[in-house]
């Protein structure tokens, strides 16, 4: 299997993505995209589930770095926070991609099954990043490792309320008013 040609397919969806939304994903539009026929993007990605969970980790992983997470001789609580800030926006350009994640999300509670299964690959990918971090400080012995599970849960849970305030009642909540708060939820993981 050609990897440039599968990065260069995967880059196409992703162009398309921020030109048009994830609604405008399907196998022929990114197959045009990227000057390719559907059976060749086929070949890449079997089903259009595949091309999805591929946009939606890449998306992800472009966001998130695991930062100096591993640098033991910073606070461990800055070092989680520093990776949890990362979920929310921090500019305006960000702030429009909140617009696009609550486009999704009511995209998927209307039953757009395409949508759903982007919004479970990029939960997946958050997933695996917050794991990574919080496998990090329990190996650093900041965190137990029988909490990690509770602490992903209640991460996930505090950044999907946070980016639903900022983008519901932004005259309430402000980016930094965000990050105050995730601040506050490392320091109280790590005590």
């Amino acid at each position: 299997m050609n990897k440039s040609r599968q990065e260069e397919i995967l880059a196409a969806a992703l162009r398309l993505t921020h030109e048009q939304g994830v609604g405008a994903l399907s196998v022929r539009s990114v197959a045009a995209a990227a000057g390719v026929g559907a059976t060749t993007l086929r070949h890449y990605f079997p089903s259009q589930a595949d091309l999805y969970q591929a946009v939606a980790s890449r998306l992800v992983t472009n966001v998130l770095s695991d930062l100096d997470i591993t640098d033991d001789s910073r606070d461990p609580a800055a070092r989680l926070y520093d990776c949890l800030a990362q979920f929310v926006p921090q500019s305006n350009e960000q702030m429009q991609a909140l617009t696009s994640w609550a486009e999704l999300h009511r995209l998927a509670l209307g039953g757009d099954a395409g949508v759903t299964e982007i919004l479970k690959s990029g939960r997946h990918a958050s997933k695996e990043a917050l794991l990574r971090w919080f496998n990090t400080l329990a190996d650093q012995g900041h965190v137990a490792p029988t909490a990690i599970d509770a602490h992903i849960t209640h991460a996930l849970t505090l950044i999907d309320g946070l980016n639903l305030d900022l983008h519901l009642y932004p005259d309430h909540i402000d980016p930094t008013a965000a990050r105050t708060t995730l601040r506050r939820f490392a320091a109280q993981t790590i005590s």
